[in-house]
């Protein structure tokens, strides 16, 4: 079983990347991360980020996958997802104020109604 995380390096992602290390490490499956970053950062944080978890966790499965340059990254999340088989996806969200949380629009917003899988939308914790 593959659990699919869409990474980028924020607070956001971060979050995401260790729920959906926890989640893969619980049903014993691989990890697949992709990274949603911006077409001039991908790549080499990607590669840092697989080899640390990777590191971290001997036991588990990591690979990166590679978005297309030009994809959206909620497209290239859900197209991930069919490519991988992932059986969950992962994505971090902001916090948001209580009008923030009224508006639509938002890219998890966009998976969970995407996806033909379960999601997992994560938040980072409060500070303080």
């Amino acid at each position: 079983m593959t659990v699919l995380v869409g990474w980028s390096s924020s607070e956001e992602g971060a979050a995401a990347l260790e729920s959906a290390v926890a989640e893969a490490t619980l049903r014993g499956g691989s990890l697949a991360v992709l990274d949603l970053t911006a077409a001039d950062d991908r790549g080499q944080a990607a590669r840092r980020v697989v080899g640390e978890v990777a590191g971290r966790h001997g036991g588990l499965t990591v690979r990166a996958v590679e978005r297309p340059e030009k994809q959206d990254p909620v497209d290239a999340l859900l197209d991930a997802a069919v490519a991988e088989q992932a059986e969950l996806v992962v994505v971090g969200t902001r916090r948001r104020s209580p009008v923030g949380k009224f508006l639509l629009g938002s890219t998890a917003q966009r998976v969970i109604l995407g996806a033909e899988v379960p999601v997992l939308v994560v938040k980072p914790a409060r500070e303080g």
